[in-house]
């Protein structure tokens, strides 16, 4: 697949990693599977609206197949119930302290929960460990409902689960070591959550998000936080399809630009609203963006 690139600030270096023929169908057997088995969130939200929509199942134990996935239950004071969330740990996981690890947050979209990305993106965070472009990481899945990580879920997220996991387990409890990154809602709120709360992340990644309901909010917190998030060497990594809203940034990266944040704004061609295909085209490369920005050592080659 030809990529379309729009690069709005800063340019990354980026070497493709190299997987081979067999490693090309695996990617391939796992989209099909991906595909069939977790529909479109957007697919999903577009059949609701003539049916009343279920209640948020806030809980959500049943784990696809995946080494190192773990189940746990928040009980939230914020949100006045228990909350699922997942967490994996990489192989050779050491939960002694002697180790601290950063960790990813990744937000699912619209439809999900916490179990249903947890197998997709921690296979992918496993082989960019495997490769290199990752160093080792905990990666966790908070249950977002549908609240576009907005209110009390995104107070539950930065007041309570992160707390908590770095209380549980060896992290870096640092903005320098916490990434955040998501699909559709999620990625909209990853790019919101970054943007509102600068003292908690080092780097964001949206897959099919924008900017919706309070755009004006968020440009105005970009703004306001400016100097925190260049002090934190803070990125952005935004990946829409050109038939996925390619603009849906488009007025953050002019924002982005005059406050000199670094960031990177790739569209895809040929690409729908479908998880599936951003793993398949860009899996890697998210991986390897974040990587490279919880290592802090990302030297950009700033072009006009």
């Amino acid at each position: 697949m030809e990529l379309l690139w729009f690069v709005r600030r800063g340019y990354f270096n980026f070497n493709p990693i190299p997987i081979g023929k067999f490693g090309s169908c695996l990617i391939e057997i796992f989209v099909i599977v991906v595909m069939a088995v977790f529909p479109s969130p957007l697919s999903t939200y577009a059949r609701n609206q003539d049916d009343p929509q279920p209640p948020v199942s806030w809980v959500n134990p049943q784990l696809p197949d995946g080494p190192g996935l773990a189940h746990h239950v928040l009980a939230s004071k914020i949100m006045n119930h228990d909350v699922g969330y997942v967490v994996w740990t990489p192989k050779d996981y050491d939960d002694s302290g002697t180790t601290r690890y950063p960790v990813i947050y990744f937000l699912h979209g619209m439809g999900g929960n916490e179990a249903s990305d947890s197998a997709g993106f921690s296979e992918l965070a496993a082989r960019g460990i495997n490769a290199g472009t990752l160093q080792p990481a905990i990666c966790v899945f908070p249950n977002g409902g549908r609240s576009g990580y907005r209110g009390e879920v995104e107070k539950m997220i930065i007041e309570e689960l992160i707390p908590l996991i770095d209380k549980n387990y060896p992290t870096k409890a640092e903005a320098r070591s916490r990434a955040v990154a998501g699909f559709s809602m999620g990625g909209a709120g990853a790019v919101r959550l970054s943007m509102i709360h600068p003292e908690m992340f080092c780097v964001a990644g949206s897959w099919g998000g924008g900017m919706w309901r309070d755009a004006d909010t968020l440009l105005a917190a970009a703004e306001k936080e400016a100097e925190t998030l260049k002090s934190n060497h803070f990125a952005v990594l935004l990946i829409n399809g050109d038939q996925d809203r390619p603009e849906a940034f488009t007025a953050l990266a002019d924002k982005l630009i005059l406050l000199e944040i670094e960031h990177l704004v790739v569209i895809l061609k040929d690409t729908p609203h479908n998880l599936g295909l951003y793993y398949q085209h860009t899996g890697d490369r998210m991986i390897q963006f974040l990587g490279d920005h919880l290592k802090n050592n990302v030297t950009p080659i700033i072009r006009p």
